[in-house]
């Protein structure tokens, strides 16, 4: 027969039972406001029934109950929905990024409203307009340098806010880097507990909530892929190389890139290889701070270089009320020491490169009539390969022509007339890198456009090619000194400054052309005080002329562009982000639905669990009852 007891056993298990499901209950409803917790359930199954089928077993009927027993405690999760969040949660990040960064260039530049580059610049060229109307007049004068100097300061705080900022990327880059380290050490440490705990037979739920928030917010620094296929260990890749393989770690080492000036990469500290980002926080700041910053302070040089240098070229032809002349307006600080332009590009002590921004032709021509001549002229690409390209011309082009398809090459050299109806080159920004900027790589023409027609270089055909990587090669120019403009110094928008000649005496201002006195096709001599000619043409120069700044033919048709495609980047990083941030929060409604706390139907599990509990106890006060009596009474 049966154990007299047994009934003590069932009600003692079903008071184990659920005391442990009121306390998980318990833990749930403290967990209530913990996001990143997942509620947990017991899983009460039956005790196994006696007896088990065999020769030897007791005449007795057959499994005979003997009450509850906790198989499980389980969290209620779905890893379909956490993968979804991790694959989101990157996406989102990565367009925070940018959304913030963007947000904050465009109050730099402050268009439309406010005292911007465009209003300055508008206020600047209408000051050389009044002056060209009152060239006699120092009250006109002192306007025009005081708008050149308000241009002047405005453009190198854009140039110093957007530096700020990329630098402020940049420290962002090195603390995120070294805080995915953390995570991927908090990770391993969690993934040995785990795995103790598993070997025991537990399931430590709580630890492996703890595990899924920190990947979750390792999701937001970059983008990762999650490896479950093996039980023993789970596993972490940033693209197809392992963060994290159960309780083993690859760091990543946070280092200065000599190719980007110092500003910090990512490297696997065991191999030394780059970290591959696709998306994520940290990829949406690379991008932010090499490209987008990296291309608006590249904009914000050229802009400078390019007006300064135009207004110094006319400016030079002209003549100032006391009759100085061959005088810049603006400073240009050159990359070269010396007058030949020459450069130690490497820091080895030696010079080693020439560094030229423009060239101007000495001969005066007309744009519109055929050359007569036939050739080719060969340019290097300012790209990494510095590729090879070559313009033919032919005797019935005309040089507007030949100058439209060198400007539509896209070769890192733009032509134009200038004005005085000289063929000009002039260097863009380079493609490979930051440091070589407004260099002139390469000119070389196998017929007589560049040699006799416009009177650019010396001699034709490879011996007579200027390249910048050989010294002395200002000698294969035949531009006079004044016709040549060595390459700024690096970011020339930090150092736009008025001549201290112009600055000290407002009557070195060449607003008058001059008369060419002798016949000799020269403006060599001053005009008188009403001569305002040459004011007008610096005020039409970089307002109406194509005088190429970059690719695009003028100043302001740059300046549109510029922030054309700002605002449009900034749209579409807000429009990304708000798309997916509704995402996110979509997925994480669903999660909740799934894994989170429900006040409501915790308490109605508290109040089940509590009637069972109390069950269970009446059930050990009923045996006792009937043990008392077979003990104490039977016999009496």
């Amino acid at each position: 027969m049966g154990s007299t007891f047994s009934g003590l056993e069932i009600g003692k298990r079903g008071l184990a039972a659920h005391q442990q499901a009121l306390q998980t209950t318990g833990h749930n409803i403290s967990n209530a406001d913990n996001k990143h917790y997942s509620r947990q359930r017991v899983v009460l199954q039956a005790t196994d029934p006696l007896y088990e089928p065999s020769l030897n077993r007791a005449h007795l009927p057959g499994q005979i109950g003997q009450g509850v027993e906790i198989a499980s405690i389980e969290r209620v999760r779905d890893n379909f929905i956490d993968d979804r969040i991790i694959e989101t949660s990157g996406v989102k990040d990565y367009w925070a990024a940018k959304n913030e960064y963007l947000y904050q260039a465009e109050n730099i530049f402050n268009e439309p409203n406010g005292t911007t580059l465009r209003t300055l610049m508008d206020k600047f060229w209408s000051s050389w307009e009044e002056l060209a109307n009152y060239p006699e007049d120092n009250a006109h004068r002192s306007v025009v340098l005081e708008k050149a100097q308000g241009l002047g300061s405005r453009i190198e705080d854009v140039y110093h806010k957007l530096s700020q900022l990329r630098d402020q990327s940049n420290r962002e880059i090195e603390a995120h880097g070294l805080h995915l380290n953390t995570i991927g050490e908090n990770i391993r440490t969690l993934n040995e507990r785990i795995a103790k705990s598993e070997a025991l037979g537990d399931r430590p739920n709580d630890l492996y909530d703890k595990r899924d928030a920190l990947l979750q917010e390792l999701s937001g620094l970059t983008d990762i892929t999650i490896g479950r296929s093996d039980e023993d260990e789970l596993m972490v890749f940033i693209g197809q190389q392992i963060l994290v393989q159960g309780g083993k770690l690859n760091k990543v080492d946070i280092l200065g890139n000599p190719a980007k000036d110092g500003l910090l990469d990512l490297y696997w500290k065991v191999t030394g290889d780059p970290v591959l980002l696709r998306k994520g926080r940290l990829q949406g700041l690379i991008e932010v701070r090499d490209r987008i910053l990296g291309e608006k302070i590249d904009q914000v040089d050229a802009l400078a270089i390019n007006v300064m240098d135009v207004i110094n070229e006319i400016h030079k032809d002209g003549f100032g009320l006391n009759g100085n002349t061959n005088q810049n307006f603006f400073d240009i600080r050159s990359l070269a020491l010396n007058t030949f332009g020459e450069y130690d590009s490497d820091g080895d002590g030696q010079n080693d490169i020439s560094a030229i921004f423009r060239v101007t032709g000495k001969n005066t021509l007309d744009p519109d009539r055929p050359v007569g001549i036939s050739g080719t002229m060969t340019f290097l690409k300012p790209d990494e390969k510095e590729t090879q390209v070559l313009i033919p011309y032919s005797a019935n082009d005309t040089l507007n022509g030949i100058i439209k398809r060198i400007n539509a090459s896209k070769v890192g050299v733009v032509a134009y007339m200038n004005h005085d109806n000289q063929l000009a080159f002039k260097a863009t920004v380079a493609e490979d890198s930051p440091k070589k900027n407004f260099i002139l790589r390469h000119i070389e023409d196998s017929g007589e456009l560049l040699v006799g027609l416009t009177g650019m270089l010396m001699a034709s055909g490879p011996s007579g090619a200027y390249d910048y990587k050989r010294l002395g090669e200002i000698t294969k120019l035949q531009s006079k000194p004044e016709d040549i403009t060595l390459t700024p110094h690096f970011h020339p928008s930090s150092h736009f400054k008025v001549n201290e000649h112009i600055a000290n005496n407002v009557a070195n201002i060449a607003a008058a052309r001059g008369k060419d006195v002798g016949g000799t096709g020269d403006y060599n001599s001053p005009g008188g005080h009403k001569d305002g000619r040459n004011a007008l043409l610096v005020a039409s120069s970089l307002r109406n002329n194509p005088v190429m700044v970059d690719y695009s033919k003028t100043t302001d048709d740059f300046y549109n562009s510029l922030i054309s495609k700002l605002a449009t980047e900034a749209r579409e990083s807000k429009q990304e982000f708000g798309i997916q941030s509704d995402l996110m929060t979509e997925l994480e409604n669903m999660r909740q639905s799934v894994m989170g706390v429900s006040l409501d139907e915790e308490m109605a599990n508290m109040v089940q669990f509590q009637h069972s509990y109390n069950a269970s106890a009446k059930m050990i006060n009923t045996m006792n009852e009937i043990l008392d009596t077979i003990i104490n009474r039977l016999g009496a």
